[in-house]
């Protein structure tokens, strides 16, 4: 009788080990480089840089199963400039992600700093190399980053996926900084977006808004407005050759409510070149109004510019490539008057673990 009583407990003190297993992965990228730029008005540098095609940076993340379906997941990454070894996003601790985050069969929430839409879903999806490569970044025409890459005091919900489609929404109490503390510029946010994946075809639409606080009305004596970013995009994969393209509205940039909508685009291709490599182009531009909004400034010239990538794999993990981009009023002088092209080269590696 008591062999079978210990039995029991052993069966069940077994079984809660099994609804608390846990795990923790460690990962990360070097991404290391020589790159070259000639921008009018700036002259031309040469120099070791990090995060070419793809920010350099470690991770931890982790999963433990509460059972009945239930799971806390983390994330804590942090950005690292490998070329002088300091941590990036302002030499944060965890600037890229630092969320904890409950899952299960309603979806999942998570808490913390991370990932905009329109950073993430938007930005990701629209183009070959994603959100990387200098001023060949689709943030250039996009502008999501003048909403948030990142939010921090951020609570979102992602609903589970159901025939390929996926939903999320997220709020930021403070975009940027500690909660509590006046800052005219960083408020709360919103931020929105719909995925859907089926096979070869990717699409996303993302919604962000920055919304302006009262004080800065105060301060500056006008009417200020929420700076808007609705933006799609999607790719579709036709066995080896795939196609980008993505459409966007950026309004009140700067919070200049009296701004128009600045309307951006961007078409891309990859192709397959041999066995282990990729060739990847994008062309993308802005009508006038990024220069408007950006600077106040009666600036009539629209942004637009064109990329070209070749990426070879010598692993699964590790590959090489060659970076090459032409951009036209992307450069202003000091008065911020005045616009200028810019040309961009870069070589490197990429190790991801």
């Amino acid at each position: 009788m008591k062999k079978t009583l210990l039995a029991c407990a052993l069966t069940a003190g077994l079984s809660g080990v099994t609804y608390a297993q846990s795990n923790v992965t460690i990962y990360g990228i070097m991404d290391l480089g020589y790159t070259y730029r000639d921008a009018d008005g700036e002259g031309t540098t040469n120099k070791l840089d990090s995060g070419i095609a793809g920010g350099s940076r470690i991770g931890f993340r982790g999963t433990e199963d509460l059972g009945n379906g239930l799971k806390v997941n983390f994330r804590l990454e942090t950005g690292v400039d490998a070329d002088i070894g300091r941590a990036a996003q302002g030499e944060r601790a965890f600037g890229r992600a630092a969320w904890l985050s409950l899952a299960g069969g309603f979806g999942e929430l998570r808490i913390g700093r991370q990932n905009a839409l329109g950073y993430e879903w938007f930005g990701g999806t629209v183009s070959p190399w994603g959100t990387n490569f200098m001023q060949a970044n689709p943030k250039t025409v996009f502008g999501y980053d003048d909403i948030a890459e990142r939010l921090d005091n951020a609570v979102f919900y992602y609903s589970p996926t159901f025939a390929g489609f996926q939903a999320a929404i997220g709020y930021s109490t403070q975009v940027d900084g500690q909660e509590g503390i006046e800052n005219y510029t960083d408020n709360t946010a919103i931020s929105a977006g719909l995925m859907y994946k089926n096979g070869p075809l990717k699409l996303a639409l993302t919604y962000d808004q920055k919304n302006v606080s009262d004080a800065q009305d105060d301060v500056a004596g006008n009417n200020f407005d929420d700076v808007h970013n609705i933006a799609i995009g999607g790719s579709y994969d036709f066995g080896g050759f795939k196609l980008h393209a993505g459409y966007g509205q950026l309004e009140n940039i700067g919070f200049n409510g009296s701004k128009e909508k600045e309307k951006s685009w961007l078409i891309g291709a990859s192709l397959p070149v041999g066995s282990a490599g990729e060739l990847m182009a994008t062309y993308q531009t802005a009508n006038e109004d990024r220069n408007i909004n950006k600077y106040g400034a009666a600036f009539d010239e629209d942004v637009k510019g064109f990329a070209v990538v070749y990426a070879h794999k010598l692993s699964k993990r590790t590959k090489l490539y060659a970076y090459g981009s032409q951009y036209q009023d992307v450069v202003r002088d000091a008065a911020k008057n005045k616009l200028g092209d810019a040309t961009e080269f870069a070589v490197g590696i990429n190790h991801s673990f």
